[in-house]
């Protein structure tokens, strides 16, 4: 599975755990919820900037934790091919996005550089100089343009699904492993809350099985073989999977890292 493929599968997954409840489907959710809501639009010549209620916003660097959201104002939920230049060459709709769809938006745009996810769009408790939205997994403040310092840092797109230089990957010796750029980062059982983490790093999205034991992960051949002597009844197996990276506040991403491992956050450290 490529990368693009890999961000977009774990996306929706995310996006369809965040809306779903009891008795509800994905579409009636999102329509209750968004029917007094501003629609926002991206700029597609530019991907940092996107408009609200007459004005045109630009994207920061700069971002907020959960507490520092004010009303949910608006929304955008658009998936966002985009090329280089930061040009937008084609937005998916998450309000009726399938796993098909999204599957095929690699396809659509083959020159595209980074797929970029963006939701909801909010105020900014205490002030009304700026919004707060939901890109790339982190909630980045929002000016609008005129009102664009020297001091403001714009919203870094090529930073989306990248690593330090490299990518992530699960170490094919360990399970319970990453590499990125020839650096081991040992998953511990340390966990970090999402109030604690920095800006998005890479997307896995691999489910892995292996030896409690040896750390190795086992093939389809091993899993589904039989082993009718009862040679390894005696060995454990453990299922992880793996889905998104994101830096920790505070720390050094060359140290060490977030990874969410079936739901939870957990601390990779440099070996």
């Amino acid at each position: 599975m490529n990368k693009n493929r890999k961000i977009m599968m774990a996306l929706m997954l995310t996006v369809a755990a965040y809306f779903s409840l009891a008795g509800c489907s994905l579409q009636d959710k999102i329509e209750e919820y968004s029917s007094s809501k501003e629609q926002c639009y991206l700029n597609i010549e530019n991907v940092t900037q996107f408009s609200y209620k007459g004005n045109n916003y630009t994207v920061l660097e700069d971002t907020v934790s959960n507490s520092g959201l004010g009303e949910w104002v608006g929304y955008i939920r658009q998936l966002a091919a985009v090329d280089e230049a930061g040009k937008v060459l084609l937005q998916e709709n998450m309000e009726s996005a399938t796993f098909q769809t999204l599957a095929d938006l690699a396809d659509k745009a083959p020159e595209a550089a980074y797929i970029i996810p963006f939701l909801n769009v909010y105020a900014a408790p205490n002030a009304d100089d700026y919004l707060i939205v939901d890109v790339n997994g982190g909630y980045h403040r929002a000016v609008i343009n005129q009102n664009i310092k020297d001091m403001h840092t714009v919203f870094n797109f090529k930073g989306a699904g990248q690593s330090m230089s490299g990518k992530f990957e699960i170490n094919p010796e360990n399970a319970t492993q990453l590499l990125c750029d020839g650096t081991i980062f040992q998953v511990t059982s340390d966990t970090v809350s999402n109030d604690e983490l920095g800006n998005y790093i890479d997307i896995l999205a691999e489910s892995v099985t292996f030896d409690t034991e040896k750390k190795l992960p086992l093939s389809k051949k091993d899993l589904n073989n039989i082993d009718w002597y009862g040679d390894s009844a005696e060995q454990g197996r453990e299922q992880w999977f793996y889905t998104d990276v994101y830096e920790i506040y505070g720390t050094d991403k060359t140290e060490a890292v977030a990874v969410k491992i079936n739901n939870r956050y957990y601390i990779a450290k440099r070996q």
